[in-house]
């Protein structure tokens, strides 16, 4: 008999231990969906923002995201992107889904890509985010080879997008 016990819980993720047998115990992590966006400009440069992240205490470069808190993925993304960036876009695809770590949490990641870009303002609504930055492919290619892009989830999304992108060209 499985015996499950929540450990922790607040409003983002809860911890629960999970005891299989005498021996096999698991530590799981439940969270929402997230949702992370590839906003395309006109000149093909993509948006990313330079936030504060207090688990690492540095400034990172990342994809706009957040998570669905309530509403579709889409409405989440539209919402996120606009909250972060400043930006809105008329035209949205879905490029994709995969789970960040699944040995240990439920977190699913649903990428989209974002287009027809209308810029409301340089900033968005949050005050971890220092800067809004567009970079082209090339510069994106160059800051991952360099190490300068270490959020491990926008490199994956980057990953389905670039993708995405070489089957079209095909």
């Amino acid at each position: 008999m499985i015996v499950k016990k929540v450990i922790h819980k607040n409003p983002w993720f809860s911890v629960e231990k999970h005891k299989i047998s005498e021996n096999d115990i698991y530590f799981l992590i439940r969270k929402k969906p997230a949702v992370f966006v590839i906003a395309k400009t006109k000149d093909n440069k993509i948006v990313f923002i330079r936030e504060y992240r207090y688990p690492l205490d540095k400034r990172i470069l990342q994809l706009p995201a957040g998570m669905v808190d309530s509403g579709t993925h889409l409405a989440s993304a539209k919402r996120e992107l606009f909250e972060e960036t400043g930006i809105k876009a008329m035209k949205w695809n879905k490029i994709g889904e995969f789970y960040v770590a699944p040995g240990h949490e439920t977190t699913k990641i649903i990428a989209y890509l974002a287009q027809n870009l209308t810029e409301t303002r340089s900033l968005g609504l949050e005050k971890d985010i220092l800067s809004v930055e567009k970079y082209s492919k090339q510069e994106i290619i160059s800051l991952i080879h360099s190490g300068k892009i270490k959020c491990g989830i926008s490199l994956a999304v980057l990953l389905l997008y670039f993708e995405s992108e070489n089957n079209l060209s095909r």
